[in-house]
């Protein structure tokens, strides 16, 4: 599969995919609302011919010698109607009377015997089209002679499958056109979040062609996620731009001058000893490695999973306490603490800050992690650490975090450490400030925001 090949508009495959579901889902209430018409409509079907055995009992008349006869209904009756398609009549004893309706028609109905009280129902099939009801009974003569008969009513089954096939054209249609108002409110609700999902390619659009830094706001709620990563991604892909840039510019100018000197020297004929050219040499390229070195440290990823921070903390006490046996080291930290941050830049901070607060302090160092409140679902950090030294004068602070400079120029190191804190709590867009510690001496503060 070619990936650069476009992919089926989005629109259009949810726009499929309704129609399957509202085809589906609107079939299925077309065949349960058909099964449960069909079913209620032979209920009725049942009702209406024991309605109408009723009725023929109502007028039925028995002479003494058994004689069948009807007193006769109103002339808008089925029964009184030839061919209506209702038809009824009684059998048993010496006579059979069949209603007026049955005028010109042969009914060949069997006659089955049927006890008294009880109800015989016969649906229409191959053998008898008809739907019929039987109800057997016992009619006293006025000699006390009781005769049985059977009296029935009888319905064409095109009564019935009419009612049924208008019914379900009716249905049909009316499904058919509530699935075309569906899919059209579908397809139009469909754009609404479709023009938020265009206005963020659009902005991806402007983003690469140069015209902005980042995506807008205004998102709905559950789009936020999606363009706060991707702002945190392109925030730090330029953060890591600078990064690198400002060290090769570093090296750049940490090299200017002893690529100078080499070449001014073979300029001027001046032959250069062997093991001199592979000195400048040799510290050319341990220049080059620590600004390498130093970029990666510095350089950020975005989306990091959350990092355990207390089995690092008691680690870097444990190898500060061996180097500086005299400084008394105490950990304020939750077992369970989290932060989305990396952990070589973790290990750098703390490395840098602990070993200064032992270096300059009087023997006491405390360090501190806590998390500051989220304002999503990733965490930052916050570390403290204070010692009880001398501290620092008013405007010291901000100078020391410049590269080169020292504190104490009595104790070694080249004046980096905060410099390249400053620069991995910039790559967080966190901040770092001193304040005056509980024992007088110096407290420094970092927060980084989540990574």
């Amino acid at each position: 599969m070619n990936l650069s090949d476009p992919s089926p508009s989005l629109l259009l495959r949810l726009s499929i995919s309704a129609v399957v579901v509202v085809i589906l889902a609107l079939g299925l209430i077309g065949l349960v609302v058909n099964r449960a018409y069909l079913a209620a409509e032979r209920v009725a079907l049942d009702e209406r011919l024991e309605n109408t055995v009723f009725a023929v009992l109502a007028g039925l008349e028995v002479s003494d010698d058994g004689g069948l006869d009807w007193a006769g209904a109103p002339a808008e009756s089925l029964l009184t109607q030839a061919q209506s398609g209702l038809y009824a009549g009684v059998y048993g004893g010496v006579d059979e009377w069949l209603s007026p309706s049955t005028l010109g028609l042969s009914i060949p109905l069997d006659q089955p015997a049927v006890a008294r009280g009880e109800a015989m129902r016969q649906a229409a099939d191959a053998q008898s089209p008809w739907h019929v009801y039987r109800l057997g009974l016992g009619w006293e003569l006025p000699d006390g002679r009781i005769v049985d008969l059977v009296v029935w009513a009888a319905e064409a089954p095109e009564r019935l499958q009419q009612s049924v096939r208008g019914f379900r054209a009716n249905l049909w249609r009316w499904l058919a056109l509530a699935a075309v108002v569906l899919l059209a409110a579908q397809v139009l609700l469909l754009f609404q979040p479709l023009h938020v999902l265009r206005r963020i390619a659009a902005e991806i659009r402007e983003i690469e062609a140069g015209k902005r830094e980042q995506l807008g706001g205004g998102y709905p709620r559950e789009l936020t996620p999606l363009t706060e990563n991707l702002n945190a991604l392109l925030a730090t892909e330029r953060s890591n731009v600078e990064q690198y840039s400002q060290a090769l510019g570093d090296l750049a100018h940490s090299l200017k001058t002893p690529l100078a000197v080499l070449n001014a020297r073979a300029e001027s004929g001046e032959p250069i000893p062997a093991d001199e050219m592979l000195e400048s040499v040799r510290q050319m390229q341990l220049r080059i490695r620590d600004e390498l070195e130093r970029a990666a440290r510095t350089a950020r990823r975005t989306l990091l999973p959350p990092l355990a921070l207390r089995p690092h903390a008691e680690k870097m006490l444990r190898s500060l306490g061996k180097l500086y046996g005299e400084v008394d080291f105490t950990l304020a930290c939750d077992p369970a603490l989290q932060a989305n941050i990396a952990e070589r830049d973790l290990i750098e901070i703390l490395g840098n800050l602990l070993e200064n607060a032992a270096k300059y302090g009087d023997g006491k160092v405390r360090l501190a992690l806590s998390v500051p409140p989220r304002s999503g679902r990733r965490s930052g950090v916050i570390i403290e650490v204070a010692d009880n030294g001398p501290g620092l004068a008013s405007g010291q602070f901000e100078k020391l975090l410049q590269r080169g400079v020292r504190g104490d120029q009595r104790a070694e190191g080249q004046g980096l450490g905060l410099a390249i804190v400053q620069r991995i709590v910039d790559s967080y867009h966190g901040q770092i400030r001193a304040e005056r510690s509980e024992w007088g001496g110096l407290k420094l503060l970092v927060e980084l925001r989540p990574g």
